[in-house]
């Protein structure tokens, strides 16, 4: 299993053929992710190796669903731990107590890294650590250029495009997925977008049947001196829909409707508390009762600029309350630091990047769909790192960070237990510097004996072959990354060297002797 994600770690990665599960005609995935590859092996047909395989397979699996990247630097170090820790236990020495000190050298290695960290700054950084993650040039710049616009926390929107390469949009506000209800609108049509100027704004989730329902909304907009209405509903009748799209016409009172942002409920509350926070106003919940009919002036919220188009809807310039805004900014922000998965964290890093005030969608398109496909999923890897960077921050990459780390793991102690674990991280520490050099085609053992020699932070430059400052070279990886990489190494290797034993079930095809 680690053979088969070593080849993908460094700037110049071969890749890995998987063909397609089952049926004739869709095209095989050309992958360099090493969380991918795991995930696309599913059973070894050796049953006796198939579940170490898993093993792997898991902790690699993990890694990529945390923080998106690593995944190979983890396998590889954690290759080596075993096979080192193996033969110490093959000599009869007790793997409890192996494994508490790997734990222990573990920690004070992620204090070592956590030390070298440095604040990522300005645009041609940001590029730096897109190309330490992929070898295509052009990704990379373009997401130099975006994060540099929209910062870490901004909204970015990755999807297919229909145009050969790669594109990129900004949009000014918060935008969010929805369903235009009414003017309808033709995808395709000129215009496909309608926008209104100083519109007030109905939040809720509320099902209007009855046209007169609207009334209401609409003599309160026009008491505060809006020049528009948009309202964020549930659903529209017939009838009220009817009604919206005469109104629209005639121009008393322009207006559109959308359908509230989100699938399940618990994201269409949260889509309607951020609204609200944003444009000023208050959320009428059908949980409590609300109605349009007694709608006040404090639910209406008011906004610069609101459009729509048939798959999105955006608002700028809100008249929120800076303070309140402030405040449930920090309680995102929070929220998102206590979040355990990464589909919650995900959802609140969307929160926070549409409150931010800047969004940007990027269009990746390739020759094929297997090409879109997989530069799309290396695009939204990329986002995933370069957002971890721009928080906590780089260090060397190209594995010199790691090699650095090796202070930390003195083997000249007394006790043989703690002697043998830190010789086994000192091996593991090298490991991805070794293998990002083998990869490029240059001979891994001369360069570290020359790496032994340079002070910490230089480490090979692929591209070059020139031992370098990483940092002055601009090669750089995420520190949660590593962190992550080494914590998943060493645990899962303490853990793997405890296993006594392996259960094997019986095939249900293989006859049972008597």
């Amino acid at each position: 299993m680690v053979a088969t994600l070593r080849p993908t770690l460094g700037p110049f990665p071969r890749g890995v053929l998987v063909a397609p599960e089952r049926g004739v005609g869709r095209e095989p995935e050309w992958i360099d992710s090493g969380g991918l590859i795991a995930r696309r092996m599913v059973q070894l047909a050796d049953e006796y190796a198939d579940p170490g395989a898993m093993f792997v397979r898991h902790m690699v699996w993990r890694l990529h669903e945390d923080v998106g990247d690593g995944t190979v630097t983890a396998a590889v170090m954690f290759q080596e731990l075993l096979e080192q820790g193996m033969r110490f236990i093959a000599a009869g020495n007790d793997p409890v107590l192996l494994s508490r000190h790997l734990n222990a050298a573990m920690e004070s290695i992620c204090t070592i890294l956590a030390a070298q960290a440095m604040p990522i700054e300005g645009r041609r950084q940001v590029t730096g650590v897109a190309e330490s993650i992929c070898a295509d040039t052009s990704i990379a710049m373009v997401l130099g250029e975006v994060f540099d616009i929209i910062g870490a926390e901004g909204c970015l929107d990755v999807r297919s495009g229909l145009r050969s390469g790669i594109e990129r949009e900004y949009t000014e506000g918060m935008v969010c997925e929805s369903t235009v209800l009414s003017p309808p609108l033709r995808p395709g049509s000129i215009p496909d977008q309608i926008e209104l100027e100083n519109a007030a704004l109905v939040i809720s989730d509320l099902e209007v049947t009855n046209p007169r329902d609207l009334l209401p909304a609409m003599e309160l907009a026009l008491s505060m001196e809006a020049q528009a209405l948009v309202l964020v509903v549930d659903r529209l009748s017939e009838e009220a829909l009817a009604l919206l799209n005469i109104n629209h016409r005639r121009g008393a009172l322009p207006c559109f409707a959308v359908r509230v942002p989100g699938l399940r409920r618990d994201e269409q509350i949260a889509a309607l508390e951020d609204i609200a926070i944003l444009t000023g106003g208050a959320p009428l919940r059908r949980e409590a009762g609300a109605t349009l009919t007694a709608i006040a002036p404090g639910h209406l919220g008011r906004v610069r600029r609101a459009w729509a188009n048939p798959t999105h809807f955006g608002l700028a310039r809100g008249n929120s309350d800076p303070r309140t805004l402030r405040a449930h900014l920090r309680v995102l922000r929070r929220a998102f630091e206590d979040a355990a998965s990464f589909p919650v964290r995900h959802a609140l890093q969307q929160r926070i990047g549409r409150l931010s005030g800047g969004c940007a969608a990027i269009r990746v398109c390739g020759a094929t769909s297997v090409e879109t496909s997989t530069r799309v999923a290396l695009v939204q890897r990329i986002v995933r790192v370069l957002r971890s960077a721009l928080r906590r921050g780089v260090v060397p990459g190209g594995g010199a960070a790691l090699l650095a780390c090796r202070s930390a793991v003195h083997a000249d102690d007394a006790d043989d237990y703690k002697r043998a674990a830190y010789l086994m991280w000192q091996c593991a520490l090298s490991a991805p510097a070794r293998v990002i050099a083998a990869n490029a085609g240059y001979d891994a053992d001369a360069i570290i004996k020359a790496l032994n020699a340079l002070p910490a932070g230089f480490g090979c430059d692929a591209r070059s072959g020139r031992l370098t400052d990483m940092r002055l070279a601009r090669i750089l990886d995420p520190i949660e990354v590593l962190i992550a990489a080494v914590r998943t190494a060493g645990s899962s290797a303490a853990l793997a060297l405890t296993i006594e034993a392996q259960i094997y079930r019986r095939s249900p095809s293989t006859s049972i002797a008597p």
